[in-house]
């Protein structure tokens, strides 16, 4: 045997260790789509065994693309016919067509494998066809030295085409050989010719002689039958030589081909449109004959034929890879973006520049492979489909080598494309709203388009098989763990994936969620609860759960001996994975968006400072501060574009929708959580619940309820026209359930409920009334227990836990002012909140913290006016403002910007709180006339009163008071209400003849005089206030009087307010005697022993019987006294006028 053929056993030794193992006995390739309706069925025969195989890349010069986008077609029902070059066999003419076979099997036979395979036996019929076929002479002399019985010419049979095939493919014209014959058929092979286009046009010949054969339909069964068998033959080794030449290219010599990119990259000018006019695109398309329409069929052929794996992967992971590389490296974004490297330079390899594809190409050609079903259940085969298993692999590396991360991460995001930011946004500041709106309709349109594409992609892959589908949620969930980072408050962003990356996956499983999100929450009972119990897909080991500590939620997660779970179905993965995916995606880009925000805002107020001083101008500073205000101005700039590229995708009214949906879905689904009956949203919820929290709700990570709270939140600050759109029962159900329970004891959640259902409320083109505020006044739920939740949320909002809580506190207790003044006039709301004030305890300490805000933002406000009024005066005087030095002027200017923004937010808030406790105190009287509360809250009005009407009132004269919000009419008059309401209680009376600070008659005498010439009230209210007045007079006479009556001993009275104890009470700790009604007055605001600070519970106090009864003695004693002083005439009797 010469070296040649040992070349050859070589190489057939190599495919048989590829195959070894698959069985080496005939099964049954699925064949590829029938070309024509009605071909017969091909009959079962030898395959060639299964490989495996591990493809990777190689590193070949990048094709030059064209400009187009056309994804591929699945092939025509007629395999589309192109000119090939005729070959003559034998002088042999074509046969019509007929409906029956016209040629003797053996004849057929030999003429297709010929037509087919280009090939012959005989040297004659090589030399009739011009040596188009290529003469096989070493085969014929092994094929009639081993078979005496042969004759020549040899007639070409199904069993040889495995030696046939393996002996033309290791033809090379730069194979050495003095055989003049084989010196001809190698110098007419066709030139540069690769193995591939070589295979792939026999592939394309055998379905075109496959298709003459399924239109002899008269033809008799065996007939037929017989003929497809080598048919089938012929496919099933090509497939199989195309496989092995896809995944090793080097497989046979090549070594003549030049400028040619070998291995599956010869497949790509079919996949990607920009390809199809380059010199390879057009050499290949000549010499195989196909064309992008065969593509499907012949990667199906791949997929399916037993031994697939070794096809269709190196093709996957070839293409898919390289597109993914070029969208990298060419810094390719869907705003139109291209690599820096120029057409022509060193890089750009033979057939184009890196990035001369349009990014749209790959991401379409991503799809079209999908497509083909076989081959989408290929995938995750490829090597590099989940790069998150490699070790010590990082987010970054993940979405930039894993296999679709590339694809997956296109986005707007500044993080990944900050070219968008600045091509689209260039100058943020100044463009017109109209230009921005057409550069975020752009972008997001292109936006859209990626994202559903990339669905469809994964859609595709999930669809095509169990084993892919697993896969897929399989990289979904290591995603998800890699990227924990993304949830904490800060985080590096080179240790994390990007926010496109996330978000698209997020989009993909918003998708995959939309037939289980339909309003009636129809498959709602199929979300498994115990969803973390039964899988590890997502790690929740170390969050935060609703209500458990570490070592409760361990023996919850961990299954005991012999317990079973049933394994999650589709949709509770879906559920819980795009659950993960809000918490690492969106919430944490509205986190930084709300950051770029504050930045921009930050950036604004310097650029305004820094131009009202115009003082450096004509100073050696000039030029420095100058390049300090263009820098901040550069940055300002730039925060804005990038704040600009967030909002294109979270403002994205389609993308908010589906999250919305979502949300309300995740809210009906928390709701069923804690219902009793577990029937909820069928079967709607009652409350109240029981005290104890459903152990399977008290397991759940806390994030679930914090994040779809917080991005309804974020929705409706931005976006609420898109929650206008939903049903809001959900909504509003959702937020009272939890309002109203202890099961959340987030008091920060409870306050972003109180701010949505606030932005919802307000005024829209649609609705004066928002979105909410007529299911507010009409939802079953919300009539009954709103006023309650309101009441809950004021007091639990005090101590939330945040750095900002103070100031938080009064934002979310100004949302409850404004939404409770949107319900009063609903008499069942007022009817619940009647209801609620019978709980005394809680509802005093609700009016304390009232008042206490009235007080501290009230007497702030009037602070900061006397401020305000001092440097307007100052200001006033022009020439001596101008003659202090600049920098004095400067910092007096800035503490007046600052008194004025203080004073304002002072002024709405505090006026909102009076006209709050105007309304209840009017509503529900008697919570306010408790010893606890009443003292504190005639001392705050009598304060205010008398900075409103006193004497000092005209310290708060300033300019333009509207500015400030200052209305001091509307605050006198909220303040007289409450005199008018409460006045003719004694309680009430009591409590401002006790006020020894603020109280005085003349001070009321002077506020009425104020009141009817403003006409604030009338004279029948006004005549209310003078009687309180007199009686009030009366008591602090009689006060006097006692204290004429000599000294209360010190062990009487209160440590506290060093009044005479009524109800003296034993603290546990401390062991201090103190007055029931100081000590309620101080557990309002801190529930601990004020004298040493130990934690205090209410039940652990005790009476102090000895000293009640001591007490009581006394006033006896003075009772008795004081009767007696009334008998006797006194020598100078007391007159108290005033």
């Amino acid at each position: 045997m010469s070296d040649e053929q040992s070349e050859q056993d070589k190489i057939r030794l190599k495919r048989l260790a590829k195959l070894q193992q698959s069985t080496s006995t005939a099964s049954t390739p699925a064949p590829s789509p029938s070309p024509a309706p009605g071909a017969a069925a091909p009959v079962p025969s030898t395959s060639t065994p299964k490989p495996k195989s591990a493809p990777s890349a190689p590193a070949t010069p990048l094709p030059k693309p064209a400009a187009t986008v056309t994804p591929i077609q699945k092939s025509a029902t007629k395999p589309t016919q192109k000119p090939t070059p005729t070959v003559q066999v034998q002088s042999q003419p074509q046969p019509t067509p007929t409906a029956k076979f016209t040629e003797p099997f053996v004849v057929w036979q030999d003429a297709v494998i010929q037509r087919v395979l280009r090939l012959t036996l005989s040297r004659d019929q090589a030399e009739a066809s011009n040596w188009s076929l290529a003469y096989l002479k070493e085969v014929e002399q092994d094929l009639l030295s081993e078979n005496p019985d042969l004759r020549s010419p040899l007639q070409l049979n199904s069993e040889w085409i495995d030696t046939l095939l393996l002996s033309r493919l290791s033809l090379s014209p730069a194979t050495m050989t003095d055989d003049p014959e084989v010196i001809t058929v190698l110098a007419s092979l066709p030139p540069n010719e690769s193995i591939l286009e070589y295979l792939c046009g026999c592939w394309k010949r055998e379905r075109a002689e496959r298709y003459k054969v399924s239109l002899k339909k008269a033809a008799p069964a065996p007939e037929m039958a017989e003929r497809v068998d080598v048919l089938n033959n012929l496919k099933r080794l090509i497939i199989s030589y195309l496989g092995l030449v896809l995944d090793d290219p080097t497989t046979f010599p090549q070594d003549h081909i030049e400028n040619k990119q070998l291995g599956a990259l010869e497949l790509r000018s079919l996949l990607i449109p920009a390809l199809g006019s380059t010199p390879a695109a057009t050499a290949f398309t000549k010499a195989s004959g196909l064309q992008s329409t065969d593509l499907p069929a012949l990667l199906q052929d791949l997929a399916t034929a037993p031994d697939s794996e070794t096809g269709v992967v190196p093709v996957i992971s070839t293409l898919i890879t390289r597109s993914g590389q070029e969208l990298v490296a060419g810094k390719l974004d869907i705003g139109g973006g291209k690599g820096n490297q120029p057409a022509g330079s060193a890089a750009t390899g033979a057939t184009g520049a890196v990035g001369e594809i349009p990014w749209l190409q790959h991401v379409a050609a991503l799809q079209s492979m999908t497509e083909v079903k076989a081959v989408a259940a290929a995938f995750p085969l490829v090597s590099n489909w989940d790069t998150t298993l490699a070790q010590g692999a990082t987010p970054p590396q993940i979405e930039f080598f894993s296999l679709l991360g590339p694809f997956l991460r296109l986005s707007t995001f500044p993080d990944a494309f900050p070219g968008i930011a600045s091509a689209y946004f260039p100058n943020p500041i100044d463009t017109p709203r109209g230009n921005l709106e057409s550069a975020f309709g752009s972008l997001r349109g292109t936006l859209r388009m990626v994202q559903n594409t990339l669905f469809r992609s994964v859609d595709n892959i999930v669809r095509s098989s169990p084993t892919a589908r697993e896969a897929v949620l399989s990289y979904l969930g290591h995603v998800v763990n890699a990227n924990a980072k993304r949830a904490a408050m800060r985080v590096d962003p080179a240790t994390v994936s990007t926010h496109g990356f996330v978000i698209n996956l997020h989009s993909i499983l918003l998708s995959f969620a939309t037939p289980f999100m339909d309003p009636s929450y129809s498959k709602i009972d199929k979300i498994d609860p115990l969803f973390f119990k039964a899988s590890k897909r997502i790690d929740i080991k170390e969050v935060t759960k609703m209500s458990a500590d570490q070592q409760e939620s361990d023996a919850f997660y961990t299954l005991q001996e012999g317990e079973t779970i049933p394994t999650p179905n589709f949709i509770s993965e879906v559920f819980f994975l795009c659950l993960a995916y809000l918490h690492i995606g969106p919430m944490h880009a509205i986190r930084e968006h709300k950051g770029y925000e504050q930045q921009a805002s930050h950036l604004r107020r310097q650029m305004n400072e820094l131009e009202a001083d115009t003082t450096w101008r004509g100073t050696p500073n000039e030029a420095q501060t100058q390049a300090m205000i263009d820098r901040v101005k550069k940055k300002r700039e730039l925060y804005s574009s990038h704040l600009h590229a967030y909002e294109v995708q979270l403002f994205d009214t389609e993308y908010l929708s589906r999250c919305v949906s979502f949300g309300n879905l995740v809210m009906a689904w928390l709701v069923r959580m804690v219902d009793p009956k577990n029937q909820h949203p069928k079967v709607a919820i009652t409350l109240p619940l029981p005290e104890e929290t459903p152990i399977a709700f008290r397991m759940l990570p806390e994030y679930i309820i914090e994040d779809i709270t917080n991005f309804l939140s974020f929705t409706s600050k931005y976006a609420p026209q898109v929650l206008e759109d939903m049903p809001q029962d959900q909504l509003v159900t959702f937020m009272i359930v939890f309002l109203s329970t202890p099961y959340m004891k987030n008091p920060y959640l409870k306050g972003q409920f109180v701010e949505i259902m606030f932005y919802l409320t307000r005024p829209t083109y649609r609705s004066e009334r928002g979105s909410l505020g007529d299911v507010l006044n009409f939802n079953p739920l919300a009539l009954k227990h709103l006023m309650p939740c309101l009441v809950h949320a004021y007091i639990e909002i005090e101590i939330t836990g945040s750095h900002t809580q103070f100031y938080d506190k009064f934002n979310t207790r100004y949302y409850i002012t404004q939404l409770l003044k949107l319900v009063w006039t609903n008499p069942s709301h007022r009817a619940a909140l009647q209801e609620e004030s019978r709980h005394l305890d809680r509802y005093v300490r609700f009016a304390n913290l009232l008042m206490n805000d009235t007080t501290y933002l009230l007497d702030d406000a009037i602070a900061k006016l006397t401020k305000i009024v001092e440097i307007q005066k100052e200001m006033e005087d022009a020439e001596a403002w101008a003659a202090r030095p600049s920098a004095e002027r400067q910092e007096q200017e800035k503490l007046l910007r600052e008194y004025e923004g203080h004073a304002k937010s002072d002024l709405e808030l505090g006026s909102e709180s009076l006209r709050l406790l105007k309304l209840f105190a009017s509503e529900t009287k008697e919570p306010f006339l408790t010893r606890e509360i009443v003292d504190r809250l005639a001392a705050m009005l009598d304060m205010n009163l008398n900075m409103l009407a006193g004497p000092r009132c005209q310290e708060l004269k300033v300019k333009e008071p509207e500015k400030y919000k200052f209305r001091p009419k509307e605050l006198l008059s909220d303040v007289l209400q409450i005199y008018i309401d409460l006045g003719p209680r004694e309680e009430f009376q009591q409590g401002v003849a006790r006020d020894g600070r603020s109280y005085s008659k003349n001070l009321f005498e002077r506020a009425e005089r104020i009141a009817r010439k403003t006409s604030i009230k009338s004279d029948a209210e006004l005549a209310i206030i003078r009687a309180m007045v007199t009686k009030v007079e009366a008591l602090k006479a009689a006060e006097e009087e006692d204290e004429a009556m000599g000294d209360i001993p010190d062990e009487f009275l209160d440590p506290i307010t060093y009044d005479l104890m009524r109800d003296p009470v034993i603290l546990p700790s401390s062991k201090t005697i103190i007055d029931r009604s100081s000590l309620k007055q101080h557990f309002l605001s801190d529930a601990s022993d004020p004298f040493n600070r130990v934690p205090l519970k209410w039940e652990d106090i005790t009476d102090a019987v000895e000293l009640r009864g001591q007490i009581e003695e006394f006033l006896a004693q003075r009772r008795a006294k004081k009767l007696g002083a009334t008998v006797e005439p006194m020598e100078d009797p007391m007159h108290v006028d005033s």
